[in-house]
């Protein structure tokens, strides 16, 4: 996972003084989702992430340090299916 730890998502998912930016890369996430015409295995593995919503702020955790790892490469995933150049503001 220390591959993540440079990532501008898995950065912002570590801010402390940030709360609001967990909450609003979630629905990011599925906006990106929505932007896809299809693709369900994807779909899927972003829905179950994003219906998980947001843990305990915890970043001390190796569990909240792998969800916010797993937010990153959502992410990646997305931008790389919708071939979009195009950064979102939480980036």
């Amino acid at each position: 996972m220390n591959d993540w730890i440079h990532h501008p998502i898995y950065t912002r998912l570590m801010a402390p003084c940030e709360p609001f930016a967990r909450h609003a890369l979630l629905h990011s996430i599925e906006l990106e989702l929505v932007r896809l015409e299809c693709c369900p295995k994807l779909a899927s593995r972003v829905h179950q992430f994003i219906d998980r919503g947001v843990p305990y702020f915890a970043p001390a955790d190796a569990h909240y340090r792998e969800w916010a790892a797993r937010a990153a490469s959502l992410w990646d995933e997305l931008h790389a299916r919708s071939g979009s150049e195009q950064e979102s503001s939480l980036v």
